[in-house]
């Protein structure tokens, strides 16, 4: 990590160093385009000045026209060279063009030009590029000629400036290799001091995987990486309650099973002694059989429970009934309740129809009502409503006179792990329903929820979208 941290430092570092550099050379030959176009302009500014207070002096007469390259050339050549010696020009030419559209050049400067010469008119000034890629500035003034007036257009070339990486390479050289060693030193110094704040970290990681739940990360010192150590210490505490509930579920598990077979082995034990009334046999093949179902039922709901978790998990869905359904449901719950002394209410809304799938709601409806019973005391009630609610959904409701759930312990009675501090009125079940009815839920896209108060009753709440 160390390694990989000091040369992507370094990478970035020397990247933006390298754009850094080409983004200066850039600018540096921008702004060298650009006072390279000033000074051609202050010096086409002063050939035409120079022109415009000596030509006066030239012939007026017709057809005198271009006389005027004679006396350029002539009595003003020596004073137009320096000019354009002195502004380090490599061509400087002119363009006459008379009244009648005719153009004479001075030479063939203007035949590398893209603009025509009479587009510009007296006094006006364009800055261009040749087809040699030269810098030039075109002036345009006007000139009295025998007894006219023609346009006389001035251009002062000179070669652009180009600045290159090659040009500046030592330069360049010694500013890369500068920042590579800075970046170099930069990125060491903050590679240790973030893999020496990470250590705590990785050591505790380390720790965990073999298995000390109780290691803890103490503060970093920065509080991105505090952020992230408390990150870690959030998951340490959750995978240690998630291991002490999975200790206690075992432990929930291995109770509920020890206790049928042993009542199985005992009565088994008198069935071989062969010393027994036939009174005797008829009542131990009934707790026999009570014992053999309770154990089926824990097994068929661990093993729901596992298929749940499944992809493969499939359901079968056909339009139901939701209130004839559940009525069913609870229709075969009225005996045992009357025999509990609970009174079993149901109520529900007619025409709530859902696509579902009728076995998995009937067993979120009989585990919901079976759980009811069993922390229902004598003379309580149990009401179970079936109606619709927002969304569209259609909503089952079942609501008890029980003990109620303390609210500690309300977030997690869904959780399979879990056990709760509320004692069971019936020792009856697996104590599975609750898990099993959230995960059928959520595989038929709904939601379920819980609501208690300690002495006075639970209502669990399922909600299935139409």
């Amino acid at each position: 990590m160390r390694r990989r941290l000091f040369w992507t430092i370094n990478g970035v570092a020397a990247l933006t160093g390298l754009l850094v550099l080409i983004g200066a050379a850039v600018a540096t030959q921008r702004a060298a385009i650009d006072a390279t176009q000033r000074e051609l302009t202050k010096s086409s500014a002063e050939v035409v000045s120079v022109i415009n207070d000596t030509v006066q002096a030239a012939e007026r007469r017709p057809g005198a026209v271009f006389e005027i390259f004679r006396h350029l050339e002539g009595e003003l050549g020596p004073v137009l060279g320096r000019i354009r010696r002195s502004a380090g020009s490599s061509d400087l030419a002119f363009a006459a063009v008379a009244p009648d559209g005719s153009i004479r050049t001075s030479a063939d400067l203007f035949a590398r030009l893209s603009v025509d010469p009479a587009t510009l008119a007296p006094g006006e000034s364009r800055f261009v590029t040749s087809s040699n890629d030269e810098l030039v500035m075109l002036t345009a003034t006007s000139v009295p000629v025998g007894n006219t007036e023609i346009t006389l257009v001035v251009a002062l070339a000179r070669e652009a400036p180009v600045v290159r990486l090659s040009d500046l390479g030592l330069g360049l050289g010694v500013v890369g290799l500068g920042m590579i060693l800075i970046s170099a030193a930069l990125a060491r110094l903050l590679s240790n001091q973030i893999v020496s704040r990470l250590e705590p970290l990785s050591g505790a990681s380390r720790r965990l995987a073999e298995g000390d739940l109780s290691v803890r990360v103490p503060p970093l010192g920065d509080p991105d990486l505090d952020q992230l150590g408390e990150s870690f210490n959030e998951m340490a505490s959750e995978i240690e309650a998630t291991r002490d509930r999975e200790r206690e579920f075992i432990l929930g598990v291995g109770h509920d099973l020890r206790t049928p077979l042993t009542t199985i082995a005992g009565y088994a034990e008198a069935l071989e002694a062969e010393d027994l009334d036939p009174e005797d046999v008829a009542r131990i093949g009934g707790v026999l059989g009570t014992q053999s179902r309770q154990l089926g039922r824990l097994i068929e709901d661990l093993s729901l429970l596992a298929r749940l978790e499944q992809p493969e998990f499939s359901l079968r869905r056909e339009r139901v009934d939701v209130g004839a359904h559940v009525s069913e449901i609870v229709d075969g719950f009225q005996r045992k309740a009357g025999q509990a002394g609970i009174k079993l209410h149901f109520e529900a809304e007619s025409d709530l129809v859902l696509d579902t799938d009728p076995d998995r709601l009937g067993q979120i409806a009989q585990n919901l009502v079976e759980n009811a019973l069993r922390y229902t005391p004598e003379a309580g009630r149990v009401s179970v409503t079936v109606a619709s609610g927002e969304g569209p959904s259609v909503v089952i409701s079942v609501a008890d006179t029980g003990v109620g759930i303390e609210a500690d312990d309300l977030p997690h009675i869904f959780d399979r792990h879990y056990v709760g501090r509320h004692r069971r009125i019936r020792n009856e079940g697996t104590g599975l329903g609750l898990s099993i009815v959230e995960g059928l839920t959520e595989r038929l896209g709904g939601d379920v929820v819980g609501e208690s108060s300690p002495g006075k009753g639970t209502t669990i709440t399922v909600r299935l979208p139409m």
